[in-house]
């Protein structure tokens, strides 16, 4: 639709992607020593495929899925179901860190002296500051602050899914967040968003908490309503799964927050530590 050539097109989404990431030694173009995945057009300007060798392997022939069946059971032999042991207590919903994380954009966040009494079980409506805790998968540890600018209206949401494997909550309400726990923990992981006591939304990961095994078509939907769910309690930016997924990422500045504490990335330095339980 740009103009750009096909062949042309093709090239950006494979060798040069490849290129760019140093690794068109095994990506990217069909040649000696490169990995066999190819995929089989009707046409050039057709994209879709209608037959798919991976690694040498069929996946799909004839427009049909043909994916063999002991290869995914050593996919979920690699990802096996999930179980979050931890329980939450009355003190782990103790908020009183007097800086907090502010959103400049979806992913990049600051320091900011945190503006409300984090005492109170639920903070002011309306308000763009929210609770914010990361909380070790097997309990070690927790980290608790404010985050700023994530929404106005999100009583409790939950998510396993964060680049670090540990338990991220955010939201006005200590009860709504420990219900969302709750339901997370039936999962065995997952992302679940709660008002006044009640699921909202959740996208259920089953696998290691990081994982869906539904199908791509149900797992879209899921995360649809979900973000959309977000969008309408005050999510003002791109993605919030963005959001969750790079909150404890230390290869973005300012600052984050990690299994060690508040992490300020361009000093590498820990500013507050994370506390034992």
């Amino acid at each position: 639709e740009a103009g750009i050539p096909v062949e042309e097109a093709y090239r950006i989404a494979s060798y040069n992607a490849a290129r760019h990431f140093n690794l068109d030694h095994l990506l990217g173009s069909i040649a000696p020593g490169r990995i066999a995945h190819l995929n089989f057009l009707e046409a050039k300007d057709a994209p879709t495929p209608v037959a798919v060798l991976a690694r040498g392997t069929w996946v799909r022939q004839a427009d049909i899925p043909c994916y063999p069946a002991e290869a995914l059971d050593a996919v979920y032999a690699l990802m096996p179901r999930s179980e979050v042991q931890v329980s939450l207590t009355e003190q782990d919903f103790s908020f009183s860190m007097p800086v907090g994380l502010e959103m400049v954009n979806s992913v990049i966040m600051k320091l900011y002296q945190v503006e409300h009494d984090t005492s109170v079980p639920v903070l002011p409506a309306g308000c763009d500051e929210s609770f914010l805790m990361l909380l070790d998968r097997e309990g070690k540890w927790r980290l608790n602050t404010v985050l700023k600018n994530f929404a106005t209206q999100v009583g409790g949401l939950v998510s396993s899914y964060s680049i670090s494997g540990d338990i991220l909550m955010i939201g006005k309400s200590k009860r709504d967040m420990q219900v969302a726990f709750d339901r997370m923990k039936a999962f065995g992981g997952g992302i679940v968003l709660v008002e006044d006591g009640e699921v909202i939304a959740e996208v259920p990961l089953t696998l290691m908490g990081q994982t869906s095994d539904l199908p791509l078509e149900d797992l879209i939907v899921q995360e649809t309503a979900l973000r959309e769910a977000l969008f309408e309690r005050g999510y003002a930016f791109e993605d919030p799964v963005y959001t969750l997924l790079f909150l404890a990422s230390t290869h973005l500045p300012y600052v984050r927050i990690t299994p060690q504490g508040i992490y300020e990335v361009l000093r590498k330095k820990v500013l507050f530590p994370a506390i034992l339980r």
